[in-house]
């Protein structure tokens, strides 16, 4: 075979090599993408309100509504917690199929028997968490959780600004959506529904 003919061979070859690239490369590009779960947290240990400890792990095996927050909360708080129990309810779900997790960020105050009595006004499963204030410190940091002490005239105790918003964690334990504070009644169940259709 003459030389010219074995460029036209080689040349050829190149030149279905690089169509096949190509093709291969806008395939994948056309395939819908999977979406990445999002790691949400870390290695932490709290004390429940009930006894016992709770770790990472216990996020795993079943949905998660996340709140951090505090028992002194004059508004926030307790309306989240409020709202979160009744869109579980309406949707006939029970804490066998989400759990309500309460990480309060005011350990001095919200010992785990204050912490107990006050989510019993909400309901008899939701689960809280507390500890030391160096626990508090370490899970807020894990999560990215702002909280801050602040003192409010003529109260005879401290409030604490703190993030509002309520997290959704899917049965792995990764961030599946969130929920704003104050977010429209319809669209939280949407979401809350969403997370738990996706978890059956």
């Amino acid at each position: 075979m003459s030389l010219a003919r074995v460029r036209m061979v080689l040349w050829g070859l190149v030149v279905i090599v690089g169509i096949a690239a190509t093709l291969f490369t806008v395939f994948q590009q056309s395939q819908p993408k999977k979406p990445q779960a999002v790691q949400f947290g870390g290695d932490f240990t709290m004390q429940r309100a009930n006894g016992g400890e709770f770790t990472q792990a216990d996020f795993v095996g079943r949905p998660t509504m996340l709140f951090f927050g505090y028992t002194f909360c004059p508004d926030v708080c307790p309306t989240t917690l409020y709202e979160s129990t009744t869109w579980r309810s309406e949707l006939g779900l029970t804490g066998n199929d989400v759990q309500i997790v309460f990480i309060s960020v005011d350990p001095e105050r919200d010992t785990p028997e204050l912490l107990a009595t006050y989510l019993t006004s909400f309901g008899d499963d939701l689960i809280g968490l507390t500890g030391t204030r160096e626990q508090v410190d370490h899970v807020k940091k894990t999560f990215g959780i702002f909280a801050e002490s602040v003192e409010s005239e003529g109260a005879s105790e401290y409030l604490v600004n703190h993030t509002a918003t309520l997290f959704l964690l899917d049965k792995k334990g990764d961030l599946f959506g969130t929920i704003g504070f104050g977010e429209n009644k319809d669209s939280a169940i949407a979401k809350l529904k969403r997370l738990t259709e996706s978890n059956g």
